[in-house]
């Protein structure tokens, strides 16, 4: 190992200086470290719950796009249905309208009863037969009769056309019978999709309600990081200046050190003989120098 190389008094107590301030160098690096690493934590920490919070919003952004294609396919089967359900109306509305101009068109009053006249009949031929008749009652009894018997003609007639009618009629009234049903069947589909379609817009904004927070707690996280990230860049950048001090506090004292083995070394070349031998004289400069050394800067000259 190289002689340490003999410093003045003015360097050792620079270096003296240099040392303690290393000293608190290495104590305030030593804090900043440990804060460093802390904040290192903090920040990992950080950036794990923000991974966290991102990847519960994945699910929940797509259970909302789920629903929603249910509410738009929902939103579609209630225009149908509310179009269906218009067209029944209508429907409706036209078979009312058919039975109202239906019955005003029934001739009014009771038409005759067919077995009423044939009963007439039945008893005006018994009465032909067993009663004794002038010719002249006989005559005004089969003269009725035949009227009864041509007034039973029309009344059949009548009475057939009166229950085709009837029918026709009725045929009209189970047709609005069977509209209205169709009606309140669409009608109860409407408020069924209604309600389903709402149920989706409610768990829709329930969800988004949660994913908001969710990009709340994410926005809130990421600040933090941020200002976490801010402390740490302050921390290396202290880091930093505190090692770039005792970098150049260490390169001043090899400088220093180094000055002097020079002007050591260049000394004892001045005043060795040729064989390279110390004398007593030499030897005694050596020991000048040394004392020359501590009390200040060494300066060679003639």
């Amino acid at each position: 190992m190289a002689p340490r190389a003999l410093l003045s008094e003015e360097a050792e107590q620079e270096e003296q200086k240099d040392r303690d301030r290393l000293r608190e160098l290495r104590d305030k690096l030593h804090g900043l470290l440990d804060r460093r690493r802390l904040q290192l934590a903090e920040v990992r920490r950080l950036s794990d719950e923000q991974h966290r919070l991102y990847d519960a919003r994945q699910p929940g952004a797509r259970e909302v796009e789920r629903i929603h294609e249910e509410y738009r396919e929902l939103g579609q089967a209630l225009a149908e249905a509310r179009r269906l359900r218009d067209t029944a109306r209508t429907r409706l509305d036209e078979a009312v309208i058919a039975v109202r101009e239906f019955r005003a068109s029934l001739p009014r009053g009771e038409p005759l009863r067919p077995e009423a006249i044939r009963r007439e009949i039945v008893e005006l031929e018994h009465a032909q037969q067993t009663r004794a008749l002038t010719i002249a009652e006989e005559n005004a009894l089969i003269k009725r009769l035949r009227e009864r018997v041509k007034l039973a003609e029309e009344a059949e007639r009548t009475h057939q056309s009166h229950e085709e009618r009837r029918r026709q009629l009725g045929a009209l009234e189970a047709a609005v019978t069977e509209r209205r049903a169709e009606v309140q069947r669409l009608s109860g589909e409407l408020d069924r999709l209604k309600g389903e379609r709402e149920s989706r817009m409610q768990s829709i904004r329930g969800r988004l309600e949660g994913a908001g927070k969710l990009v709340a707690d994410l926005r809130e996280t990421a600040k933090a990081r941020s200002a976490a990230m801010d402390r740490l860049r302050d921390l290396s950048a202290q880091i930093d200046t505190l090692e770039q001090e005792g970098d150049r506090i260490m390169r001043n004292s090899r400088g220093r050190r180094e000055e002097a083995r020079q002007a050591i070394a260049e000394y004892r070349r001045s005043v060795r003989g040729p064989a390279g031998e110390k004398s007593s004289e030499q030897q005694a400069a050596d020991r000048q120098l040394e004392e020359l050394l501590k009390r200040g800067r060494v300066t060679l000259g003639g």
